[in-house]
């Protein structure tokens, strides 16, 4: 049947699904948790929060002088606990208690670091608490149950929103539809590449000037921008179909290449974590 999720809805959840999706998808989301920890350790966050530091400044303003205290003095043992509770996840090791500290450590990171990408890796993480066969090694299991059913759904639609919700939101920016924002995007980031300690930015050439970035955008560029809403729109419609389902991932994965063309490799735990989602859209 194409489109799995009504039947778990219509049959609330009873209705058996492969155990191994989910135990390879806590993988994989274990694999993006330590890499937006390593950006946090080798990318300058580790002293982003000492005494003295605009990043603490930014926090003393935001939440007063008192808190931002607190939570500077638990930011680095915080990222040390997020490091070893990505490496247990990873393995299957109290993977709640581990999914636990890493949403303590994450929410730790908004109340300085206010992004999108971090909202979505802690409601993917919050969505997995509930599955009962997260397995306890790197190899999943063959099995099918019913355990992992609620999770799988709950993570699916999640990402459903996170597409549909983005096309929403760009159909209603007419600076992006005309392309100016992608334009922006990769002068932005060929610009400031050079300027960067650390392999922040990686695109291939794309032409972007500052002329584009002022306003005179090529038509190559607005249909680029219809182009990204229209993939963003039918994706999950794609993945959900069987038929389609190839084809949908090969979309997905060049869609997700492309903002990291453009994007800070920050965003790589973000991407993987929505690729990896990809599994879960088959029962």
């Amino acid at each position: 049947m194409a489109m799995w999720l009504f039947r778990e809805l219509l049959t609330g959840f009873s209705t058996p699904v492969h155990d191994s999706r989910i135990q390879v998808y806590r993988v994989l989301i274990a694999v993006a948790a330590l890499l937006k920890t390593g950006a946090t350790l080798f990318l300058g966050d580790w002293n982003r929060l000492r005494a003295g530091s605009f990043g603490r400044f930014r926090l003393e303003r935001r939440w007063g002088i008192d808190r931002a205290r607190l939570l500077s003095s638990v930011h680095q043992p915080l990222v040390v606990a997020r490091l070893a509770a990505s490496v247990l996840l990873l393995f299957g090791i109290q993977s709640r208690a581990a999914i636990v500290v890493l949403l303590l450590g994450f929410a730790q990171e908004l109340c300085y670091e206010y992004r999108f990408n971090t909202i979505y890796l802690v409601t993917c993480l919050c969505f997995l608490l509930p599955a009962q066969n997260l397995g306890t090694t790197l190899a999943p299991s063959d099995g099918v149950s019913t355990g992992n059913a609620w999770s799988q759904f709950l993570i699916v639609l999640l990402t459903v929103d996170v597409y549909w919700n983005s096309a929403y939101q760009k159909l209603r920016s007419p600076q992006f539809m005309s392309g100016l924002s992608l334009v922006q995007q990769a002068y932005i980031a060929a610009t400031v590449r050079p300027r960067i300690v650390g392999w922040e930015y990686w695109h291939p050439p794309t032409g972007a000037t500052a002329a584009m970035a002022a306003g005179a955008v090529p038509r190559r560029w607005r249909v680029l921008a219809v182009l990204v809403v229209a993939l963003e729109i039918l994706l999950p419609v794609g993945l959900l179909v069987p038929p389609l389902r190839p084809f949908a991932v090969v979309a997905g994965v060049a869609l997700h290449l492309g903002f990291m063309s453009i994007l800070p490799l920050r965003l790589a735990p973000f991407t993987l974590a929505s690729l990896a989602s990809y599994l879960l859209f088959a029962s």
